[in-house]
């Protein structure tokens, strides 16, 4: 793995993390809102936030792994293949946990892009909402693990490269 590649990477995961911070900011907002609107709106914040993880995901699979199967169900591989380790290349990203717990987000994203807003099942959307800060903390600290692996690397190169 080149350095600038791991540098980049980390740079736009960091970038997604950020993004992620402002989704929260908006769901503390309208949390308590019971609205129909208010529903519509955590709707797709729920969407975005599995929109960001899937990014980080996907960047890493491109510059990392080499790739992601382009079939119906690379959704759901992607998010699994982040809980798989590559030996020689990098630890697993996510947690087995944490990836069963992304799969009802992905779920509702899919279901969120194919229907209308007014057909949104409020309890759905309450549940996923209820969990959302406790699912993006842990989200958060397990990608925050593997950006220190990603700069590790980025050092090891350097100083493998100063040797020579």
């Amino acid at each position: 793995m080149d350095k600038d590649i791991l540098r980049n990477m980390s740079s736009e995961i960091k970038k997604e993390l950020d993004n992620l911070g402002e989704l929260r900011k908006e769901m503390k907002e309208i949390k308590s809102d019971k609205s129909l609107i208010a529903r519509r709106s955590m709707g797709s914040i729920l969407h975005d936030f599995y929109n960001c993880c899937e990014r980080i995901f996907k960047k890493i699979a491109v510059d990392i792994n080499g790739g992601y199967e382009d079939t119906e169900k690379w959704h759901k591989t992607l998010l699994f293949k982040m809980t798989v380790p590559i030996k020689g290349v990098r630890p697993s990203v996510i947690s087995e946990e944490l990836a069963a717990e992304l799969d009802e987000y992905l779920s509702f994203r899919h279901v969120f892009r194919n229907i209308y807003g007014f057909e949104l099942k409020g309890e759905r959307i309450i549940y996923l909402a209820r969990k959302f800060d406790k699912i993006a903390d842990k989200f958060i600290k397990e990608i925050r693990t593997f950006l220190s692996f990603l700069d590790k690397e980025v050092n090891r190169k350097r100083k493998n490269r100063s040797k020579h």
